[in-house]
């Protein structure tokens, strides 16, 4: 009796994880699938020679920021839309980094801990989306437009 117990535990603890791995495998493969996709626009478009990497950006419209280098060599993001088009390009040279936005935002806000930075495009701007929890634990959105690192938008406290 006692090593059927033990079958069965052992049984029910693998059909769990297996289960547990499936699910996570299958809702990653979306995700996965959009930023190879975008990454491969990119490059077919001719907006970029090489694709570096790729991460999301969700504000008003879902887009995939891929970063590469142009034919020049020059450092460039380019946005790909959810419907797979290109919508816009910038030069990473004709603005501020990511630890400039940052820094902006250290300058005004108490920060504890910085939860994500994301390069975005919002009306035909692009902007810096830095995420953050600050002091008392509340998490926090803030937009700097990434030409001149000035604040476009703030969403503090909830």
């Amino acid at each position: 009796m006692l090593n059927w117990i033990k079958f069965i535990t052992a049984f029910l603890l693998a059909l769990g994880i297996a289960i547990f791995v499936l699910v996570f495998y299958n809702a990653n493969k979306p995700y996965s699938a959009a930023v190879e996709k975008s990454s491969e626009v990119a490059v077919t478009s001719g907006k970029l020679a090489t694709a570096e990497r790729s991460e999301t950006y969700n504000g008003t419209t879902s887009l995939v920021t891929v970063y590469g280098k142009d034919e020049d060599g020059k450092e460039k993001a380019v946005f790909i839309s959810d419907k797979g088009k290109v919508v816009g390009e910038v030069a990473m040279a004709d603005g501020i980094s990511s630890e400039k936005a940052i820094d902006a935002v250290k300058k005004e806000l108490k920060v504890d801990k910085i939860l994500h930075v994301s390069l975005g495009l919002e009306e035909n701007h692009p902007i810096w989306e830095v995420a953050f929890r600050s002091e008392n634990g509340k998490l926090n959105y803030v937009y700097v437009f990434f030409e001149n690192g000035q604040w476009w938008k703030r969403i503090l406290n909830l």
